[in-house]
């Protein structure tokens, strides 16, 4: 019997105690297949069950096959105490119940006792006025500011300088910015284009072409010389912390070159969140006509993301060119990041104007 069913790192979520041979069996053959799930998918599974699995083992309650929806209602309204908001307690849910479907078990009245306590922690939450934070916008105006920095001597300066001008000219969610190839980058009249392949939205491989601005166009050249050495698939490379050289890594799994791994997503949002240090740092050394208007909180992976959604909306770029820009399914995104200078709510503002102009007249 293998020692994990489910699992990273070779560390098992499933307590085996109490299964059939039928369930392992269910177990074995989705771990034999596991791929089907995406990595960090796998790893909020792994996270979310193992957190439950503690809860239950210190109350000595079975978590695997779970005998009583209460339980694990129970289990989220601790959560909830504790701080954690609706939306990370439907993933708990979803992770009990999804190890449960793949072993082909059932918690009973689970749809009727958990979806029913998750309303009311919502309303609560409505009630409460509790949102849910959203990135912060890093728009061009923070952009010109890094630009305006480069040290191209710097390894690491014109490796993150690079890292936020793509991500800005791609509406880049941060997964997509860790694992871009270098053969998807293509050059033609002078400016270079960025296949943008097996995303969150789209699973296929012919992708969403990327138009990268001439400043990027003109960064990228100057990175892959730096970099020529270094063989591999990976364009964004990791780097040592004073970005003298390239990494040393152990051999990889995704690549053809053993020693080229992609820059993680904690390294993108440590990026994005120096950068607003640095022109927080800027403005506290200027005076104030001369600051740069910067959000409340840091950065975040997918403030570039949001930053470009406004700055384009707000040039007047129309809503659906966002949503293809941004490789979005529907419209309710752009909506969601761009409400703050999405002139389309402003109809009845618009409309009170135009009468007392009339009026005025």
């Amino acid at each position: 019997m293998p020692k994990a069913l489910i699992n990273i790192g070779n560390n098992s979520i499933i307590p085996l105690t109490n299964l059939s041979e039928e369930h392992i069996e269910n177990l074995l053959r989705f771990s034999d297949r596991k791929e089907q799930l995406e990595e960090n998918t796998l790893k909020s599974l792994h996270f979310h069950v193992n957190k439950f699995n503690e809860y239950c083992l210190s109350r000595n309650i079975i978590p695997l096959p779970l005998q009583d929806a209460t339980v694990l209602e129970a289990f989220l309204i601790k959560e909830n105490e504790r701080g954690c908001k609706a939306q990370t307690l439907r993933i708990y849910a979803w992770a009990v119940s999804k190890v449960h479907a793949l072993a082909g078990l059932e918690i009973p009245y689970f749809k009727t006792v958990i979806t029913a306590r998750l309303k009311i922690i919502s309303k609560q939450e409505v009630k409460l006025g509790v949102k849910r934070k959203q990135a912060v916008a890093f728009s061009y105006e923070h952009l010109k500011f890094v630009n305006e920095r480069l040290d191209i001597s710097s390894l690491i300066s014109i490796r993150n300088t690079l890292l936020l001008n793509i991500c800005y000219d791609g509406l880049l969610r941060e997964s997509e910015a860790c694992h871009l190839f270098i053969e998807q980058l293509h050059k033609t009249n002078g400016l270079y284009t960025v296949n943008i392949t097996n995303t969150k939205t789209d699973k296929s491989l012919d992708g969403s072409i990327v138009h990268l601005s001439k400043f990027t166009s003109k960064l990228l050249p100057l990175y892959l010389q730096k970099i020529t050495e270094h063989h591999g698939q990976y364009l964004f490379k990791r780097t040592t912390p004073r970005g003298g050289k390239l990494e040393k890594l152990k051999p990889s799994s995704l690549s053809p070159n053993p020693n080229d791994k992609p820059i993680s997503t904690k390294t993108v949002e440590l990026v994005f969140a120096n950068t607003w240090h640095q022109i927080n740092t800027y403005n506290e050394s200027v005076s104030f006509d001369l600051h740069i208007d910067l959000p409340e909180r840091p950065f975040s992976g997918h403030s570039a993301r949001v930053g470009a959604s406004c700055d384009l909306v707000g040039a007047g770029f129309d809503d659906s060119l966002v949503m293809r820009a941004g490789r979005w399914k529907t419209l309710r995104m752009v909506e969601l990041y761009t409400r703050g200078v999405n002139n389309k709510f402003a109809t009845v503002r618009e409309f009170r104007e135009r009468l007392e102009a009339m009026t005025a007249d």
